[in-house]
């Protein structure tokens, strides 16, 4: 068979189990499909023992090896495969549970995804329960087993009985010899395990398999004794609650002492809105503080930048907290680290609300307000939150005595409402405005401002906008979560045009499909300016004119050099790009200074393609709550005219620009879809399928966009290409591993 795909000239060929082959005239074969390997020819090659190293050396491109441990599956991602494969979503606690057990393994993930198919959803976590303590995957895991060295595999089985594959307590056990070989073959990924508070753990249920396998079951407990609180386990399966130190929200919103601790510091900076300044004191924990406080100050971070990190790595990181969390006996902690990858991850409400039950059902109120004030954040920042959430979590925080909390909640609601076009956005405008007086957070005003310029007389709106990021500013707080697109057309809507400057020229900036900053229509070279500089402009540019504070830019793009070495070489850049870059007009230097924070200084919001992207998007918004079909897929069709590419892809994996540009891509995707289904609507087929397939070519790994581009052509009457959609459809489905 190898020999026929090599003659064949397949583009890609993928070879699994290839450890059958390792040994035999086979390899010979598959050394030959490696050395073919190049940009035009890929080849994957899936095997349980590690290729040798004449094998990999044969191969003329790069090589890509993933080990075992890398393809470990997360909490989000098994409840995912639960839905995919079985039909249910499950809890997040009960993912951590699989996760834990299971070590992530994929096959032992899906197999238990499986069986759930037939399991009513009430049952599921006490059905998944019992299969985990029992030896559910026994012909799976022997098979992996036997594929291994036998010397590895003998090494296991005498070691099956340690909760952790510490190095000291193997060498007891298996002399030194057996032991530097048991590690080379667990780090060269031979053997799946995770790696928890730096000690390398075997899966349970491998654990237990290998001590049943070598016949002594008389310690089996032992065998199986997790590192964190088994009671505790044992109670969260049983749906007991668990006496634990609730989560707390911090002392009332009062300025902190010089003697407070750093924590608590940052957590009073936080509620009164000063993000900024809050960053320090949790770095300061991170070196200074307990275990606890650590992990506290973690997921703090983790929420704080997560829309400047990639997705996936962003979640990969709490998971490794939630991990860390559980074997240190922190459960409530544990369970905000599952309530922060719920939303972050994009699964249903419904994840996020089960874990605040979990905290309710222990009486933990805080922590439960915590996870939903989490989820609104990042609901809003995706532009999915909504007044209602917002509204119920400002009640939850006044039952808890958290006033100057329940202001944000407040305000944000009123800032949702009035983005959303609801009835009682100016009633929740003055609630809000009352809280603000009687609380004193006047930080929320900035939402407040943007929430009345969304509502108020267009004429009046670019005063509010100011406003808002001017109390914003003052506050410490970066940004905030959502941008009131639709109040820049409002404003720019009510006041005269912009006065052009004769002796300035016009400045845009574009930043879909690559950076571009035109004067009157000609790109500017920016050759001459120094690749920091660029970057710099870049991250301005991603901002569509609002203020960056310097400390947040410092230790994005110079974090490594320390506070005041970070903050001159900010200096220096925005110097050199003065020099560089002419005037933007009647508002001066292109790159403007207020206060502590830096912005573009572009005449208008429009001047930016992702701010015009941003505004035909909120039109679309608004004219769908009018049921205004025509006018809905016009904005959308204009939306997606300016979206010519993925953001800023000259900056690559930088994390303070995959955030941005995975949300742009997600919502391009989506809007192709809506107007693919508008375009249905309005009797347009053939512009139906155009933009139902510009969705699949913005997202091809975006479930909507395939389902929107099978469901059009079904509805075109073209059943071919319905069927070869389906089946595009089933082939990436595939290759993520979901079928």
């Amino acid at each position: 068979m190898l020999g026929a795909a090599t003659s064949a000239g397949a583009a890609t060929i993928a070879v699994d189990d290839a450890h059958h082959v390792f040994g035999t005239p086979g390899e010979t074969v598959l050394e030959r499909l490696v050395a073919q390997a190049d940009e035009d020819h890929r080849l994957v090659v899936a095997s349980r023992l590690q290729p040798g190293e004449h094998l990999v050396h044969a191969s003329h491109s790069d090589v890509e090896i993933v080990t075992a441990p890398e393809l470990a599956l997360r909490i989000d991602e098994i409840a995912e495969a639960f839905r995919a494969a079985g039909g249910h979503l499950l809890g997040l606690e009960c993912a951590s549970r699989v996760a834990s057990e299971t070590g992530g393994w994929p096959a032992l993930v899906h197999q238990l995804a499986v069986r759930s198919r037939l399991i009513d959803p009430d049952a599921l976590q006490g059905a998944i329960d019992a299969a985990l303590e029992g030896d559910f995957a026994a012909s799976l895991l022997e098979d992996a087993v036997r594929t291994l060295p036998p010397a590895i595999a003998l090494a296991l089985e005498r070691t099956s009985s340690l909760p952790t594959l510490d190095f000291a307590e193997c060498t007891r056990v298996l002399g030194a010899d057996e032991a530097t070989e048991l590690f080379a073959a667990v780090d060269g990924g031979a053997v799946m395990h995770v790696v928890e508070l730096g000690h390398r753990v075997v899966p349970p249920v491998l654990r237990r398999h290998l001590h049943a396998r070598c016949g002594d079951r008389a310690s089996e407990p032992a065998a199986h004794a997790e590192p964190a609180e088994p009671a505790q386990r044992a109670g969260r399966r049983r749906g007991e609650p668990a006496a634990e130190e609730p989560l707390h929200l911090g002392a009332s919103g009062r300025p902190p002492t010089r003697t407070a601790d750093p924590l608590d510091a940052a957590l009073a900076r936080l509620r009164a809105g000063d993000v900024v300044g809050a960053l320090p004191l949790l770095h300061r924990v991170l070196r200074n503080g307990d275990a606890a406080n650590r992990l506290t100050a973690r997921l703090l971070l983790l929420v704080i930048r997560e829309p400047l990190t990639p997705r996936e790595t962003t979640l990969d990181a709490l998971a490794v907290l939630e991990r860390e969390c559980v074997a240190r006996g922190l459960g409530a902690l544990a369970r905000a680290a599952r309530g922060a990858i719920a939303p972050i991850a994009g699964l249903p409400e419904g994840a996020a609300h089960a874990v605040v039950e979990e905290f309710e059902l222990r009486r933990d109120e805080r922590g439960a307000a915590l996870v939903a004030g989490i989820d609104l954040l990042v609901r809003m920042r995706r532009g999915r939150g909504t007044s209602g959430a917002a509204t119920a979590l400002a009640q939850r925080l006044d039952e808890l005595g958290c006033a100057d909390l329940a202001t944000w909640a407040r305000a944000a609601a009123a800032l949702l409402a009035a983005a959303g076009g609801t009835t009682p956005a100016r009633d929740l405008i003055v609630d809000a405005e009352t809280a603000v007086i009687a609380t004193g957070v006047d930080a929320a005003g900035a939402f407040i401002d943007a929430a009345r310029a969304l509502t108020g007389p267009p004429e009046h709106a670019a005063a509010l906008l100011a406003s808002s990021r001017r109390r914003a500013k003052q506050a410490g707080l970066p940004r905030l979560p959502i941008a009131p697109p639709a109040a820049g057309a409002r404003a720019q809507a009510g006041r005269a045009p912009a006065y052009a400057d004769p002796r300035h020229p016009h400045l845009t900036v574009g930043c879909f499909g690559g950076f571009r900053l035109r004067t009157d229509g000609a790109d500017l070279d920016l050759r001459a300016v120094r690749p920091q500089a660029r970057a710099l402009l870049r991250m301005l540019a991603l901002n569509s004119g609002s203020p960056l504070h310097r400390e947040l830019i410092a230790d994005i793009l110079w974090g490594d050099l320390g506070t005041d070495s970070a903050v001159h070489a900010l200096h220096v850049s925005v110097s050199s790009l003065r020099r560089a870059l002419p005037d933007a007009g009647t508002s001066g230097s292109i790159v403007e200074r207020v206060g502590e924070a830096y912005r573009l200084g572009i005449r208008d919001r429009h001047d930016c393609d992702l701010a015009e992207f941003d505004d035909r998007l909120a039109e679309a918004a608004t004219s769908k709550q009018r049921r205004d079909a025509p006018t809905t897929a016009s904005s959308l069709r204009r939306a997606l005219a300016l979206y010519v590419g993925e953001v800023l892809p000259e900056d690559g994996p930088a994390e303070w620009v995959t955030g941005a540009r995975e949300r742009y891509r997600t919502r391009a995707a989506e809007a192709a879809s809506s107007l693919a289904h508008l375009e249905l609507h309005l009797g347009e087929p053939r512009a139906a399928v155009a933009a139902a397939s510009r969705a699949v070519e913005i997202d091809p790994w975006l479930d909507e966009s395939w389902r929107t581009l099978v469901t059009v052509h079904r509805s075109s009457g073209d059943v071919v290409a319905a069927r070869r959609a389906a089946d595009d459809y089933r082939r990436m489905r595939i290759a993520l591993g979901l079928e």
